[in-house]
């Protein structure tokens, strides 16, 4: 009988080790895609900063033209 709990015992010793190692693998896995999303993100952002840059060079616009803008746009 004791051995039949030992088997048990090292077979849930086994599997626990399986699922660590199956988490480990997971929460890699999840660190590098949120990684890549941030990246993604980042490179949205930029794009969208230079349309806008574009923008306000062919309006011949500035920053501040840009922030007088928007805030008029807020009060409005």
């Amino acid at each position: 009988m004791a051995r039949g709990r030992k088997c048990s015992r090292e077979k849930l010793q086994e599997r626990l080790l399986e699922l660590q190692e199956a988490i480990e693998k997971q929460e890699e896995n999840l660190n590098r895609l949120k990684a890549e999303k941030r990246e993604c993100e980042k490179s949205i952002r930029s794009l969208e900063t230079d349309e806008l840059l574009e923008l306000m060079a062919r309006k011949n616009m500035t920053v501040d033209d840009v922030r007088s803008a928007i805030e008029g746009a807020e009060t409005a």
